[in-house]
């Protein structure tokens, strides 16, 4: 998990932001909700080292705050529930990604 947070981490850092992201990345996502039955020791961030497995299933939800007086100040986070497999993972969550997408219009 901490090289997931590493990576983010080189990303946000590319584009001058790396100041303004929340602590972690995501987490394990619970058996009865995102925080019942979530295990303590997987959040992707940069100090676990929790090994990602497959049928393992993770809420991944990098987010960042600008603060005001900045350019596009406000928060933007994705979220999506991701089922790791023996070759990567599945998104489970179904809706499209990117701010273009929650952006609601008049």
């Amino acid at each position: 998990c901490c090289d997931i947070a590493l990576e983010l981490n080189e990303i946000f850092a590319e584009h001058d932001l790396l100041q303004y992201r929340t602590f972690g990345y995501g987490h394990s996502f619970g058996s009865l909700s995102h925080y019942y039955g979530r295990e303590a020791g997987l959040e992707f961030r940069e100090d676990i080292e929790t090994i990602l497995e497959p049928g393992m299933v993770v809420s991944m939800e990098p987010m960042i705050m600008l603060p005001e007086g900045l350019p596009g100040a406000g928060g933007y986070r994705e979220h999506d529930i991701l089922l790791v497999t023996g070759t990567g993972s599945e998104n489970l969550t179904g809706f499209p990604f990117g701010p273009e997408h929650n952006i609601i219009r008049k």
